[in-house]
């Protein structure tokens, strides 16, 4: 019985494979925080699962969603940021990649968009309008106020328009000019190009 137990030990030594054990590694994710914003937010990005051989990062997307962006790799752990370009509102992919080819993605989402009030909304020639503007980016450091419907609308240099850097809240005013009555677009510009419009109602 010790020969046969000891032959079948042998027979177990030779056709049993080894096993190995091998570390599994997790995939990649990433945090956006905050995950959803309006345009000029300033959104911050950490991630872990990366490969520990990354050496440098970088966040893209399918639209000019990111801006300014900066990202650092370092142990597999990603840490970075960027802010929101001027697109329109929805729901956008951002993705991290690694030097090494291996990536995460999480979703943004951009909500409103530049807004843009008129005090009062209704004039007759000769009328001051004040404006007031949200939502602007905050790397806009100057503005500008025109109307895209008629050149008469806006008397001539009564436009100011000023913004504080990253406020992103334009305000100044400016005096209808010799406008037929009707209604016109007035429309606030940053230099960064993102806009805003509202109606004024010319009596």
């Amino acid at each position: 019985m010790r020969l046969i137990a000891t032959f079948l030990i042998a027979l177990l030594t030779i056709f049993v494979a080894p096993v190995s054990l091998a570390t599994v590694r997790s995939a990649a994710v990433i945090y956006l925080s905050p995950a959803s914003g309006p345009v000029g937010a300033d959104v911050s990005v950490s991630g872990t699962g990366f490969l520990p051989t990354d050496t440098a990062c970088s966040f893209s997307s399918d639209s000019s969603v990111v801006t300014s962006a900066a990202c650092v790799v370092s142990a597999g752990v990603l840490t970075g940021g960027f802010i929101v370009g001027n697109v329109l509102p929805g729901a956008y992919v951002i993705e991290a990649t690694g030097d090494q080819g291996d990536l995460a993605q999480a979703l943004l989402n951009v909500n409103g968009a530049p807004q843009l009030g008129l005090s009062p909304a209704t004039g007759q020639p000769g009328t001051q309008i004040a404006i007031q503007a949200s939502g602007f980016m905050p790397t806009d450091t100057t503005c500008s106020i025109s109307s895209p419907s008629s050149t008469n609308v806006i008397l001539t240099s009564s436009a100011a328009c000023v913004l504080q850097s990253g406020s992103g809240a334009p305000m100044g005013g400016f005096m209808i000019g010799n406008a037929s009555p009707g209604q016109y677009v007035i429309e606030v510009t940053g230099n960064q190009g993102d806009s805003a419009q509202a109606i004024l109602d010319v009596r």
